[in-house]
């Protein structure tokens, strides 16, 4: 009977769990009431760190969209395969079986500047690159990653 009642409140809290960070045991509950912390602030910001500008200028490719121009006319570019041009600014390896990409070209809309690409090709942080990728929109991986504007399937084609 006990291996019954263990094995039933294993699987509550199982099926309960909303995801790392979450329960009685997570930062937010010792931070003290009205206090904004980096845990707090990442978690407003969908659960992803922001990401800082770099001091970058790049002249786009022939045919290559600037960033901004891609943020402010996203929907257009929705489905389609694009080419952009940038310095990379974060390389993250092997996450779910991808590479994942930030990029910027200096241009911004909106407050926007960093464009998130996933590939399956390698890339050094601070070259300058060229990609080609399909525009996805509002893209939601759980636990707050959510992209609003994501090229998939990157190429370095440069």
């Amino acid at each position: 009977m006990k291996k019954i009642i263990i094995s039933l409140a294993i699987m509550t809290a199982v099926i309960s769990c909303k995801g790392p960070g979450s329960g009685p045991l997570s930062k937010e509950s010792f931070d003290k009431k009205g206090e904004t912390t980096e845990a707090t602030e990442a978690q407003s910001h969908g659960g992803m760190v922001k990401p800082e500008k770099a001091s970058v200028t790049i002249t786009p490719c022939e045919g290559c969209i600037k960033i901004a121009d891609l943020i402010a006319n996203k929907k257009s570019y929705a489905g389609k395969t694009i080419k952009v041009s940038g310095v990379v600014t974060k390389y993250n390896a092997e996450i779910m079986g991808k590479n994942w990409v930030h990029i910027q070209d200096g241009s911004e809309s909106n407050g926007q500047f960093d464009l998130t690409i996933t590939t399956s090709q390698k890339v050094v942080v601070d070259e300058n690159v060229t990609f080609e990728g399909i525009i996805a929109l509002d893209k939601d991986f759980g636990y707050g990653y959510v992209y609003g504007i994501l090229m998939e399937e990157g190429k370095v084609v440069n």
